[in-house]
């Protein structure tokens, strides 16, 4: 069946795999996860008001102001997934956290005690491994889509450009003389293979201290370092077999700042209620990306995509309560709100058609995408620990998470002039929905020595589309004409393809091992 792909001002670009508002969100948005110390991990991360543990330097930096000793630390453990590509990905080792805290007695009353920390800890952990099928394509492909992406951009660094350069569209004249792609083929069902590896590290700066053991303040200065992998193969089945492969890189440093407090308000009450605000995480980041169809990568012939770009993440704020009952019994909820509708992407230096430069340029288009199909997100974090004996303590801790993404997301509304579709290499787009931790911890200390366990399980769902079928869309249900060209398969009119199910859970198990002195 030959069928022409109408060419739409409306342009799919949005969907397209790139340096957009999906990516962006999915490397910075740490909030949907707990990691750290085997103790922060088994409270959940409610920590914020009950503070004395190295990883609450990045929650809440006042939580450093309690230590009465020196402390050092580090996490390692492993963790695997509920999908898996092969046998040897279902688990893999992991190095958590690393850090040190210095307490220094000024010998005054009113302030007693000034700490200095120092702590490297990961902030998510982008291992993941999943495959998506669909085996109901009904004769919709994902070089229809591609087709009209040629409209929008057919450059030498993405898909389209390589679409036409290895000859996977048809091309004709239409009635204006102007040069057109279509696909040929129809297809029938698809399968998407992805692996994701490497983290967003943070290296932590702290500065603490308290006024008479009844207000803890602090000061934490992070140093983001982020290391992301990608390697995926589209395939696809019908009248025309093809795969493509991809192989992407995203890499660079961010700077942000935290300031929080905790108070304990009434002097015979363990009772304390913290507060943090913690400003955006300015990135400079580069991605690159080398795609070709065929099964496996030959980066001396597949096409490259290279794209520095500026990332500024959200700015957020912390609340949290907790109280401890004797020495036996420690409870902490803490919540945050993260404005992730005011992330903002731009570039370090774009050149102009005339030669011309500019710095530091915003990327207004893709930023009013972002403000457009995300908001806020809201995390609860409860966690409690018990003493069962001077020297065992048993934990537990809860998280949710809420999505970033507005239901019922207007993607055809948007008409997307941004340079990173430019550089765009796949189709692929999915959708995270929220986020249930649930932690389970134990800890036991002699003399000076310290090591807690935790055990961690993550579950997340998210819809994976291949491809977005918007183009194939029409208010009347007629065939569309556009520039002369026509769609001579009124059947596909208004077709569509449901969404992939992917499951996210995953599973981690850490201990941390410690010396207090």
């Amino acid at each position: 069946m030959k069928r022409y792909i109408f060419l739409s001002f409306l342009a799919a670009a949005i969907a397209v795999q790139a340096q957009d508002t999906y990516m962006n969100e999915r490397l910075i948005n740490n909030s949907s996860d707990v990691i750290g110390t085997s103790r922060y991990v088994g409270m959940g991360g409610a920590l914020g008001a009950l503070g004395a543990d190295m990883s609450v330097i990045s929650w809440n930096p006042a939580g450093i102001g309690l230590y009465r000793k020196n402390d050092i630390a580090l996490t390692f453990g492993g963790l695997w997934g509920k999908s898996s590509i092969k046998e040897e990905n279902k688990g893999t080792g992991t190095f958590d956290q690393a850090g040190f805290v210095i307490n220094m007695k000024t010998g005054g009353e009113t302030c007693p005690y000034i700490n200095f920390g120092f702590n490297y800890q990961k902030k998510i952990n982008y291992n993941h491994n999943f495959y998506a099928y669909n085996d109901n394509l009904g004769g919709l492909s994902q070089m229809d889509q591609v087709a009209e992406l040629t409209y929008w951009d057919n450059g030498t660094e993405n898909l389209a450009g390589l679409a036409i350069d290895r000859d996977f569209l048809n091309s004709a004249i239409d009635d204006n003389g102007d040069k057109y792609y279509y696909n040929y083929y129809a297809s029938y069902s698809n399968k998407y293979t992805h692996h994701s590896e490497g983290s967003l590290h943070s290296f932590d700066f702290n500065a603490s201290t308290n006024i008479n053991d009844r207000a803890f303040l602090g000061l934490t200065i992070g140093v983001d370092n982020m290391h992301f992998r990608e390697l995926t193969c589209y395939e696809e089945f019908g009248d025309g077999d093809y795969a493509l492969s991809r192989n992407c890189r995203v890499s660079g440093t961010g700077v942000n700042v935290k300031l929080g407090t905790i108070v304990r308000p009434f002097e015979e009450s363990p009772f304390r209620f913290g507060f943090v605000v913690e400003t955006p995480t300015w990135y400079r980041l580069r991605n690159k990306t080398w795609f070709d169809f065929g099964y496996d990568i030959d980066q001396t012939k597949a096409l490259r995509s290279d794209l520095p770009f500026n990332l500024r993440s959200p700015w957020k704020v912390r609340t949290s309560i907790g109280s401890t009952v004797g020495s036996t019994f420690a409870w902490d909820i803490d919540y945050e709100f993260a404005a992730y509708a005011g992330t903002n992407m731009g570039y370090p230096e774009l050149e102009y058609a005339d030669g011309s430069t500019s710095g530091n340029v915003k990327d207004r288009a893709m930023n009013q995408f972002t403000r457009d199909n995300l908001h806020g997100t809201h995390t609860l974090r409860i966690g409690t620990e018990v003493n069962a004996t001077k020297n065992l303590a048993f934990r537990l801790g809860y998280n949710l998470s809420t999505t970033a993404y507005k239901k019922n997301i207007g993607f055809d509304q948007f008409n997307i002039d941004s340079r990173a579709m430019d550089y765009a290499t796949g189709t692929n787009y999915m959708r995270l929905g929220n986020t249930n931790i649930l932690t389970l911890g134990a800890g036991y200390h002699a003399k000076k020595f310290y090591v807690d366990l935790a055990y961690k399980v993550r579950h997340q769902k998210a819809d994976f589309y291949a491809f977005d079928t918007r183009f194939t869309n029409s208010e009347t249900g007629d065939p569309v004409f556009l520039n002369n060209v026509s769609v001579d398969a009124p059947e596909l009119i208004n077709a569509t393809i449901e969404p992939a199910d992917v499951n996210l859970t995953r599973q981690t198990i850490t201990c941390t091992l410690g010396f207090k002195f």
